[in-house]
């Protein structure tokens, strides 16, 4: 009980949680505003471009977040809770989005 109660949250964890949190929040957004865009029919390539860059942008936010979990998992001295938080969201959000884009490509 004593080795339980030294152990504290550390930073990478946090950080991968709340990189995995953020990017989660953003690649949805970026998802909705395509989709707003292109239902609405204002779709040129430039615009395209844009939210292409924004979703590969993201996509390597979080594998930084996703390399803080494996960090903050490693790290003996810390609590594991939010390295793997962030990890599951991390990945989860990662496989999903390039899920959506290569679904989105093969209709296209």
């Amino acid at each position: 009980m004593d080795e339980q109660a030294l152990l504290r949250h550390r930073g990478l964890g946090i950080a991968s949680f709340i990189i995995a949190m953020v990017v989660l929040l953003l690649i949805f957004l970026v998802f909705g505003v395509a989709g707003a865009l292109r239902v609405s029919g204002v779709k040129s390539p430039a615009i395209d471009v844009v939210i292409g860059l924004a979703a590969i942008a993201l996509w390597l936010a979080n594998l930084v977040g996703i390399g803080l979990g494996i960090a903050g998992l490693i790290d003996k001295t810390s609590k594991k809770t939010f390295p793997i938080l962030g990890l599951v969201i991390g990945a989860g959000t990662l496989a999903i989005s390039v899920g959506v884009v290569l679904i989105g490509i093969r209709m296209s």
